[in-house]
């Protein structure tokens, strides 16, 4: 098994990007595995179809399907400085008993994994190289087709900023978006075949993200040109809404974080 982690995760995102490969970083939390064994989460209601879509998407291995995995410790090699208990540290025995939940659905062990918090991560503890990072996945934006799906209350500007203005945008419910799952993907799946430039698909719609983006990869009757970035609850920080209790524990101020990365913009 070999952890990768937010450096690593990073940088292997951007190079997929960059060289127009088929891809997707997709994380993994403690919500799909409620999901995966049959129980509700805070946002979404259990049923055996999405639970096996889940189960069936933490089970793909490619290269450049990049699993982003709850195990921050020191036993499965992703805490890193700065982490700590309330930001994005884990028990390491609450690591083995997700792990191990993990392996009961794959039936086998991971063999690479990624760092589920790589933006979470770089944007509090690493803002001035957060920047590089954002600005370069910026810049692979504005030069090909952006596709976002999130809920209608995302902030447009905020998308601006990080995405670049030219996107097509999906809607998505802000609760149980597996309820409209089939109404997404048919959205999607016409985007994506209207013609064939290189796709960047952000994906903010919650654990129905990991049945997109598997039901996607699983699909011979579109395009392979696309790259999908499962960028979550991010968006809700950037946006100013602190949920998270790693931004509450870091004080992660989103107009200082907003204002300095439109400043690297401009001077770039």
């Amino acid at each position: 098994m070999i952890p990768h982690k937010s450096f690593d995760t990073i940088e292997k995102i951007i190079s997929i990007m960059n060289n127009r490969e088929k891809g997707a970083y997709i994380r993994f939390g403690d919500g799909d595995l409620n999901i995966m064994f049959g129980q509700n989460d805070s946002y979404n209601v259990c049923n055996k179809f999405f639970t096996n879509e889940v189960r069936e998407s933490i089970c793909i291995d490619h290269d450049n399907y990049l699993k982003g995995v709850c195990l921050m410790c020191n036993k499965f090699g992703l805490l890193e400085d700065n982490m700590w208990p309330g930001n994005h540290e884990w028990d390491e025995k609450a690591c083995i008993e997700h792990y191990n939940k993990i392996y009961t659905v794959r039936g086998k062990h991971l063999t690479d994994y990624y760092c589920v918090v790589v933006f979470n991560y770089l944007l509090t503890t690493y803002r001035e190289k957060s920047y590089e990072y954002m600005y370069q996945i910026r810049s692979i934006c504005l030069k090909n087709d952006v596709i976002f799906i999130g809920n209608k209350n995302v902030k447009k500007d905020i998308i601006n900023l990080y995405f670049g203005n030219n996107y097509s945008f999906i809607e998505c419910p802000p609760r149980n978006s597996y309820s409209t799952v089939n109404h997404i993907e048919n959205s999607l799946t016409n985007k994506i075949n209207q013609n064939s430039n290189y796709k960047i698909i952000i994906m903010c719609c919650g654990i129905t993200t990991r049945c997109l983006i598997k039901r996607l990869w699983i699909n011979n009757n579109i395009n392979n040109n696309y790259f999908i970035l499962d960028f979550g609850s991010i968006i809700d920080a950037l946006s100013g809404i602190i949920s998270r209790q790693n931004y509450i524990e870091t004080k992660f101020d989103p107009d200082l974080y907003n204002n300095g990365f439109k400043q690297y913009v401009n001077n770039n």
